[in-house]
């Protein structure tokens, strides 16, 4: 049975009990009462408690505990690896991904905390017996929500920072994938982790996670999920001034040039879209094609996608798993039907597969190729979060890059050419947080990743995403 982790202690919830499934087999896997109001206000109020000790900590024992509790995830890895592919319904090898990321976050954060340096500075106006000194100290309480795409991901992004930092948090999973997230508190239960740094409430975000927005006692509210969330957020956190750091949708382009590399493209763009079942914010949503080479990109496409098997289990880690439910499949193949409807051609999917008994009931989607997308149909224009590729052409660049650049969306990007003034141009000119240039995006902890415009504030990753958990404090002081 999951509890909830408020103030050192594992209890249980006192919230609406909350089904967890599979969704590969559509089978309830865990049921468990989620947070109340009252003890989300206990676990606000054990985190605001902890800062006054946990900020004045020394760095050394931070880490230590932060250390402690990466190890004794480790310990765990199997147990929490098959717990993430029971709760998502991915490939087991998209959760093994996702675990070790989460790994790699502890050990980046924390070297990275050890560099978070006091600075002196002159005075200009010839005040030479005044020091001026500038302070960066931890900003305070932390609410974070936490996405059901890559739970552990998410959990690491968050985490980490905070306690390095020397901020302390309540974080809330997503009911749809909390059990995770819930078995690494159990983790910091389990070590002693000193009360209050760390809290996990889960529950709907209607309920628990506007109340945590409302509340007066967080510094900072972060999310890593969808642009409406985001816009919902900022909506509930202005009873009080508080920072915001939010990771959220996109509609990320592909343009694939006459001169790239149709083998790789191809591979990049058919594998993008399965990994994590195409449910990832920078995922490729829009596959723009130049006329040259259009035929033969989309031959190989329809050929390499219709090699992909679908399925789950720990025996099959790599076959494309199952959306997160059957309401998002049945939104997906909407968009698809929508798309044949207004003149797109349909080359491959658009259908639920054929698989095994066990798996009748779970939302599994067959990968659905489209071809002659206009950029004003909807499978253009949203965020699709799932396995369909839009196929779009182009003959001029500048026309490509204004047609890119023409969402609401920019979280990545995506370009395949050799042409350095092509290469230089898209880099200048594309209105992503990422361009990413003949390759896979690259997710390392020391990689910002960041949002423009509808796609998010703040930074993801990187010192620029360890920046936000600190106040900056100018001390003049006259001898």
């Amino acid at each position: 049975m999951s509890k909830m982790y408020i103030n050192g202690q594992l209890v249980e919830g006192k919230g609406d009990p909350i089904d967890v499934i599979n969704p590969a087999t559509g089978k309830v896997i865990a049921t468990f009462r989620g947070a109340s109001e009252a003890q989300a206000e206990e676990a606000l109020k054990a985190a605001q408690k902890a800062f006054k000790t946990w900020s004045y900590t020394s760095i050394n024992e931070k880490l230590g505990w932060l250390y402690k509790l990466r190890d004794n995830c480790l310990a765990k890895k199997e147990e929490i690896i098959d717990i993430l592919a029971q709760e998502t319904g991915k490939a087991y090898a998209d959760n093994e991904g996702d675990f070790a990321r989460f790994i790699s976050y502890f050990e980046y954060y924390g070297e990275e905390a050890k560099r978070i340096y006091d600075i002196g500075l002159p005075e200009y106006d010839g005040h030479r017996d005044i020091l001026c000194r500038v302070l960066r100290r931890p900003i305070g309480v932390v609410v974070g929500h936490l996405a059901w795409n890559v739970p552990m991901i998410n959990l690491g992004a968050k985490l980490t920072p905070v306690m390095a930092s020397g901020c302390t948090c309540v974080l809330k999973p997503s009911i749809s994938t909390p059990l995770a997230s819930l078995k690494v508190a159990e983790i910091a239960a389990q070590i002693g982790m000193p009360p209050g740094v760390f809290n996990m409430v889960s529950g709907p975000s209607g309920v628990i996670g506007k109340y945590l927005n409302e509340s007066k006692i967080p510094a900072m509210v972060t999310c890593i999920g969808s642009t409406a969330t985001g816009v919902e957020i900022m909506k509930q956190i202005a009873t009080s001034i508080k920072k915001v750091s939010l990771e959220l949708g996109g509609n990320a382009p592909c343009i694939i040039m006459p001169d790239a590399d149709l083998d790789a493209a191809t591979t990049f763009v058919a594998n993008r879209k399965v990994a994590q079942t195409g449910q990832s914010c920078g995922c490729v949503n829009r596959i723009y094609v130049h006329s040259d080479v259009h035929d033969e990109f989309t031959n190989k496409l329809v050929e390499k996608v219709k090699a992909f098997k679908m399925g789950w289990g720990k025996d099959t880690p790599k076959l494309v798993g199952s959306l997160i439910d059957k309401k998002a499949r049945e939104r997906l193949l909407a968009l698809v039907k929508d798309g044949v409807d207004r003149g797109a051609k349909l080359l491959y999917g658009g259908s639920i597969p054929d698989l095994p008994e066990q798996f009748k009931d779970g939302a599994f989607m067959t990968p659905s190729i489209l071809d002659n997308v206009k950029d004003d149909m909807p499978v253009a224009v949203e965020e699709l979060f799932g396995p369909v590729y839009p196929i779009l052409t182009f003959n001029d660049l500048d026309d490509v890059i204004a047609r890119s650049n023409d969402t609401i969306y920019g979280l990545c990007s995506f370009l395949f050419a050799h042409d350095s003034r092509v290469i230089v141009k898209c880099m200048e000119q594309l209105q992503f947080g990422r361009v990413v240039v003949n390759a896979a995006p690259i997710l390392g902890a020391n990689l910002p990743h960041t949002g423009h415009k509808q796609s998010g504030i703040g930074t993801l990753f990187g010192t620029w995403s360890l920046d936000q958990y600190y106040s900056v404090k100018l001390v003049a002081l006259k001898p």
